[in-house]
């Protein structure tokens, strides 16, 4: 009897000293997966329970079904993204043991069981930076910030940062507004919500600058003659880029440097015509001027012989010039003694010295470097 007792005693030990075996099974926590909000990261952790684990590391595959797109599932159990598309997804998933197993003792295990995603319209804001990225100083601004819900009833906050001075965020419809009083530039973070759990924040950069200008254009030309003329630009955030706005084009001849705005070349006909030129800088901040441009006709001086002058009589001749801008600047060599040449006009006055033939050679030049040359017969009589 005695014995009886011992081998059950002995038994019941053995059986309190083996491990339970329970059955493979996702926590009740797995199935609470969340609502899901398109444009907006998503992330759910799938967790078993009994098998192996938790001493040996789950494995998650998906076996049917589909997730919502822009989700994915990782072996680890999560799943996460960025979805997509509104709907309600159902799919399987397998809940496996270590497979294969890094201990002996594990006999791996599988349990599969069906859940359900709902994934609905977000509210994400549809601008992810401004454009153009800067304002002037002193200058109106306005920028409108949208979401992709606009039927949503919104509230529209700075959650970090700050606004350049003089710029506000309306707090009902999201527009940012006002008149920048202070350069520099200034990062922000806006937040905007539907009041219960949807909601999008995007951090953005304004920069403040002073007002940008175009300089100074020549804008006189000279038929056959090289041309040169560099505006330059002030204001603005460099770097700089140049161009003619649609449907203006420059005088023939002549080519715009897109990189510096310098404008050259040789014009080769004359006439009056204008373009609109504009530069843009590196916050693409704009402004355009429209250049009026004249290409007068080449430099020349007239063949028409000088007038007779008479000794010791007061005498007054114009040397004749066609084309040409100015101002001009005249010389000349061989004049008789007593008669000069002005050198703002061209005209020779004064009263000749003597009788006598003489070889003028007269010269011209204007502002834009034609130079035009002759020699003229004067003769002088007693």
């Amino acid at each position: 009897m005695r014995f009886t007792r011992v081998v059950f005693a002995v038994a019941l030990l053995a059986l309190v000293a083996a491990p339970v075996a329970l059955a493979l099974r996702f926590t009740d926590d797995s199935f609470n997966t969340p609502i899901g909000y398109t444009g907006q990261p998503y992330t759910h952790t799938f967790q078993g329970a009994a098998g192996c684990g938790p001493a040996l590391p789950y494995q998650y595959r998906l076996l049917d079904g589909a997730l919502p797109p822009g989700l994915s599932l990782s072996k680890g159990g999560v799943i996460s993204g960025v979805p997509t598309q509104t709907g309600d997804y159902s799919f399987w998933v397998e809940l496996s043991d270590e497979n294969p197993p890094s201990q002996s003792w594990c006999v791996p295990s599988t349990a599969q069981r069906q859940f359900t995603i709902k994934i609905q319209g977000g509210l994400n804001l549809q601008q992810n930076s401004l454009n153009p990225k800067g304002t002037f100083l002193g200058q109106p601004y306005s920028f409108q910030l949208t979401t992709d819900n606009p039927a949503a009833a919104t509230s529209w906050s700075v959650v970090s940062g700050a606004l350049p001075p003089g710029i506000a965020l309306n707090s009902s419809n999201g527009l940012l507004s006002g008149t920048p009083t202070a350069q520099g530039d200034y990062t922000f973070q806006i937040k905007v919500s539907d009041g219960g759990q949807r909601s999008d924040a995007e951090t953005y950069t304004l920069s403040v600058v002073p007002e940008l200008k175009i300089g100074n254009v020549r804008s006189i030309g000279e038929a056959g003659v090289p041309y040169s003329s560099t505006p330059g630009a002030t204001g603005g955030k460099p770097t700089y880029t140049w161009s003619l706005a649609s449907g203006t084009t420059l005088p023939a001849g002549l080519t715009l440097d897109t990189a510096s705005g310098a404008i050259s070349g040789t014009p080769t006909a004359s006439g009056a015509a204008s373009f609109k030129l504009a530069v843009t800088d590196s916050l693409g901040l704009s402004v355009s001027q429209t250049v009026p441009f004249v290409t007068v006709t080449h430099l020349l001086l007239g063949r028409t012989a000088l007038p007779a002058a008479r000794a010791k009589t007061t005498y007054r001749a114009q040397v004749r010039k066609t084309g040409g801008a100015r101002p001009f600047r005249w010389t000349a060599r061989g004049l008789p003694r007593g008669l000069r040449l002005d050198a703002k006009t061209g005209l020779v006055s004064g009263r000749a010295a003597g009788a006598g033939t003489y070889r003028v050679s007269v010269r011209v030049a204007d502002i834009l470097g034609a130079v035009s040359s002759h020699t003229y017969l004067l003769k002088v009589v007693g």
